[in-house]
């Protein structure tokens, strides 16, 4: 059986001294499920959205860790680039001044209301285009976004609840609370075991694996 997974540095596995620690290999082995984990660093929800329906038919089951719901990206002809508004872009360490000049606009002109609205798009476009696939999928949260005062009721309450993790009040934050860090504030071994033990959980409560 094969688990696809998708998210930012928080299921990629940053700061790891095993990428193979990471919480969606730690799962794999739990549920006997062969990886592959598609998960980068700093990437948009946009790109978690589109390498799920590009990759999907290949897999079984699909566990979405969604980034923070301002996390957006652009593109030019060199490729795409990720930008996160009110970040001042310090993520984005290219040398392309114009790249730089947007990032800084975006950073300072933007609607954080607009950007949620998007992302809770997204989970319903997702969610919606596996259940017509007939795909197993598990979504979870990586920063608090259930939290934000931008919570739009018409679309939130289509998230179906059954197949998130948490919603709408839990997120990887919440487990690993106290857990060890390392310097850029990614949770480590205990904290990605615990992700993975939560997941199984769930997996394990829906008849999916025994």
């Amino acid at each position: 059986m094969q688990l696809l997974t998708v998210g930012d540095s928080f299921t990629y596995g940053e700061e790891l001294s095993d990428i193979n620690q990471a919480w969606p290999f730690l799962l794999g082995q739990q549920i006997d499920y062969t990886v592959t984990n598609l998960a980068l660093p700093s990437k948009s929800n946009n790109y978690m959205l589109r390498t799920v329906i590009d990759q999907a038919d290949n897999y079984d089951l699909i566990v979405v860790a969604w980034s923070h719901f301002a996390r957006t990206e652009y593109a030019d002809e060199l490729g795409v680039y990720d930008i996160w508004p009110g970040n001042l872009g310090n993520l984005f360490t290219g040398e392309l001044t114009y790249r730089k000049d947007l990032i800084d606009y975006v950073s300072r002109h933007h609607s954080d209301q607009y950007l949620y609205t998007q992302y809770l798009t997204n989970i319903i476009l997702l969610q919606s285009y596996l259940t017509q696939h007939n795909k197993r999928y598990i979504m979870i949260d990586a920063f608090g976004n259930t939290k934000v005062r931008y919570l739009n009721d018409r679309l939130s309450e289509q998230i179906d609840s059954r197949y998130y993790i948490g919603w709408p009040n839990e997120s990887m934050m919440e487990w690993t609370y106290g857990f060890p860090k390392g310097p850029c504030g990614h949770f480590l071994e205990q904290g990605h075991r615990q992700v993975a033990e939560k997941i199984n959980e769930h997996i394990r409560n829906l008849g999916w694996v025994s």
